[in-house]
């Protein structure tokens, strides 16, 4: 997809509340005239650099820095999706895996709801949301990045808590991965990366 194909997507999707030379802001597209949180991307084409903030009650954190227009405008539109559209999750899974009595009715449970692609118990699949086994009877819920290095989304959870965390991010990965399709972003594994974090850590 083309830039001006990005910047459609970006006001499709979302409210641009500003859109000058240097900076393009965004809101939710549900929002009245303010949101109290928005994504801003500053353009300073002169030197090659692009800056991502996320803003929250008018104070802005810097997300990621970027030397590249194009890969900017593609990180502006995803953590845009992390960060400010409301994600559908099926509630009915959450309160099955909430009530479950064993590992494998959890098991059970989430090959009903959810796309066996993007999970995985205890074994270390890339492009996966991974429950793993901690000490105590505690897990963690991780994905592999860059390397296969862990990045961790949450620890020493019991069971049922760490199970709906699983559930939540597996789900929130397959929109990552229908996005990424979307937009044709290919033939760069690094950034897609970065994009993958982006997204599902924000």
């Amino acid at each position: 997809m083309d830039i001006n194909g990005i910047y459609h997507l970006i006001e499709t999707e979302f409210k641009v509340i500003k859109k000058e030379n240097d900076t393009i802001s965004v809101a939710p597209l549900s929002e009245g005239d303010y949101s109290e949180t928005t994504v801003k991307l500053t353009l300073n084409e002169v030197n090659n650099h692009y800056d991502l903030f996320e803003v929250v009650r008018g104070k802005e954190y810097k997300v990621d820095t970027f030397s590249d227009k194009y890969n900017s405008l593609i990180a502006l539109y995803i953590f845009s999706k992390s960060k400010l559209e409301v994600r559908k999750y099926n509630t009915n899974g959450q309160k099955e895996i909430e009530s479950a009595i064993s590992l494998n009715d959890i098991q059970n449970i989430l090959e009903n709801y959810s796309d066996k692609h993007y999970y995985s118990f205890f074994n270390l699949k890339p492009n996966s949301i991974i429950l793993e086994k901690s000490a105590n009877d505690r897990y963690n819920v991780l994905f592999l990045g860059k390397g296969d290095t862990k990045i961790y989304i949450t620890k020493s959870r019991n069971l049922n808590s760490a199970s709906i965390v699983l559930y939540n991010f597996s789900f929130k990965l397959s929109l990552f991965n229908d996005a990424i399709n979307q937009i044709e972003v290919r033939n760069d594994p690094e950034f897609i990366e970065a994009l993958k974090v982006l997204y599902l850590l924000g």
